[in-house]
């Protein structure tokens, strides 16, 4: 894969830096866009976009709190929606029609951005190993204090895997919404071509979520993956990116058939 492009995108509250890959690319064709997780960071999905092949342009978005995208210092500035508003400006620039990706909270910021916003610019969604409703079973953290959340975001970005990941008020402020966040009423509302992919042995976010999302999208297909945990992207990137090009593939095929 060719390396990728850094794109700075202005928005109100700052700029969000995003990673793209478009050599070869057919603007035409659209993007994909590929959401982080609430530690990761753009490099959670080089592995997968290395795989992509060069049709269509692929944008990987550093929300707020990583890389050289804006930093607040208040975990209060964290939230979904700023999340969601983060990631509204991506979709604003990118090639349209765009697949939407999200891995862990990506699946929470995705979902938060359809309750937001018109999804014309959307012909796909796919949604890794996430949840719309944390309660009491998606438990990736526990403590209460600053200290306490940054040492358990060092281990558990060893234990999945992750090369970068986000800084520690983000990570604290991130969890505070996500772990009130209740967003099942969103699921019924989708109307794209949606695939739900989870591992069967998510100790992060238990396999009864994903089932949960696919079950609450009209015509959504859960894909489960046997002996899989929480991150799939490290496990086995071949077969996401498969994923990711079969269910672009079947959308495409929808649009010209429409056009004839």
């Amino acid at each position: 894969m060719v390396p990728p492009t850094t794109d700075v995108i202005d928005t109100p509250a700052g700029a969000i830096e995003c990673l793209r890959v478009a050599s070869g690319a057919d603007p035409a064709r659209g993007s994909f866009i590929l959401l982080h997780g609430i530690q990761g960071t753009a490099a959670s999905w080089s592995a997968v976009a290395a795989r992509l092949g060069g049709e269509r342009v692929i944008l990987m978005p550093n929300l707020r709190g990583r890389g050289r995208s804006l930093s607040p210092p208040s975990p209060e500035a964290y939230t979904l929606a700023h999340f969601a508003a983060d990631l509204h400006a991506v979709i604003e620039v990118a090639p349209a029609p765009v697949t939407l990706v999200g891995w862990s909270m990506g699946v929470l910021v995705a979902l938060s951005y359809l309750s937001r916003h018109d999804p014309a610019r959307l012909d796909g969604l796919v949604l890794a190993s996430g949840t719309a409703c944390a309660g009491t079973e998606a438990l990736w953290f526990h403590s209460d204090s600053h200290e306490g959340l940054a040492e358990e975001a060092r281990l558990r970005a060893e234990r999945l895997a992750l090369s970068a990941y986000a800084t520690p008020v983000a990570v604290a402020g991130a969890w505070q919404s996500v772990r009130n966040a209740d967003l099942s009423a969103a699921l019924a509302g989708i109307v794209l071509p949606t695939l739900v992919l989870h591992g069967a042995e998510d100790d992060q976010c238990p396999l009864a979520h994903g089932r949960r999302i696919a079950e609450g999208i009209a015509g959504a297909r859960l894909d489960v993956w046997p002996g899989a945990g929480h991150n799939l992207m490290a496990q086995d990137p071949e077969r996401f990116a498969q994923a990711l090009l079969r269910l672009y593939a079947a959308a495409r095929g929808d649009m010209l058939a429409a056009t004839q």
